[in-house]
């Protein structure tokens, strides 16, 4: 269903393999309504060609063009579960990736985000100049984080995600945001969080200019900081339409409560 005043919306997207890996893995898409970003499992076969199927699986199953919704991104993100694990099936040690972004979705013939999250690569919300991280790492390090653990030495690294495509558990988180005029989504691998910190971010989505610019500095600077991963990033203004954020309450946990509506996606339980 189209809506009866669609936000205008600019976007940018860059994928770089970085400074050490010889494969980028990463794959992504910044195409209305998709913006998605995929990275490819470290350590498995054929994770390049897993973020590439869990991707085109979206492409294959939302209508592009239009305002998709929550009904249509369920069925694509169970075409890209079963595209992820027709390569695992046939890759000697398996395969598998993260799926992260946001997709422009009609919600009672208004502009929603719904946001997904498979994974820890991350969706962050930018308005003004602030910063929310809106996804929360699929990571053992965030699960003994949220169940108390606070010693450091204690804590194993970002590296090892607990839910993926291709993995036992890949259950999507979402949620369905309201579309905010003058408002910035930056959606990216865990390539680029491991080199710049929040505030960084902050700043470049703040201060770096339109989206195609601010995609190609965020990049940049992930290389200068050591490139380490593959990065890939995604940047979308709502330029025109939506709510306009600035009139009502600052982002924050109240907030959230009640411009945040949560969307049950059905799943295929893998076996």
């Amino acid at each position: 269903m189209r809506l009866q005043s669609e936000p205008e919306l600019g976007s940018a997207m860059r994928t770089d393999p970085g400074q050490r890996r010889p494969v980028n893995e990463d794959w992504g898409i910044a195409e209305y309504p998709c913006f998605l970003v995929a990275d490819g499992m470290g350590g498995h076969d054929a994770g390049d060609e897993a973020s590439r199927a869990a991707i085109e699986a979206f492409i294959a199953t939302v209508r592009q063009g239009e305002p998709s919704s929550v009904r249509e991104v369920a069925l694509a993100i169970d075409a890209a579960r079963r595209a992820v694990e027709e390569i695992a099936a046939v890759s000697e040690r398996g395969a598998g990736c993260t799926l992260t972004g946001a997709i422009l979705v009609t919600h009672e013939r208004r502009p929603h985000w719904l946001v997904i999250n498979i994974g820890d690569s991350r969706v962050y919300l930018h308005r003004g100049a602030a910063l929310q991280q809106l996804t929360t790492d699929h990571s053992l390090r965030e699960e003994m984080i949220a169940s108390g653990e606070q010693d450091e030495t204690r804590l194993p690294g970002r590296n090892v995600i607990t839910r993926a495509l291709g993995s036992i558990d890949s259950t999507a988180d979402s949620w369905l945001l309201p579309v905010e005029e003058g408002s910035r989504l930056l959606i990216c691998s865990d390539g680029l969080t491991t080199e710049l910190d929040d505030e960084q971010l902050r700043a470049t989505l703040t201060m770096g200019g339109g989206a195609a610019a601010v995609v190609d500095e965020l990049v940049a600077r992930a290389n200068e900081s050591g490139g380490r991963d593959n990065v890939t990033v995604v940047v979308v203004d709502v330029l025109v339409g939506g709510e306009s954020w600035h009139l009502g309450a600052p982002w924050g946990d109240d907030a959230t409560d009640d411009a945040t509506l949560t969307a049950t996606l059905p799943r295929r339980v893998l076996q």
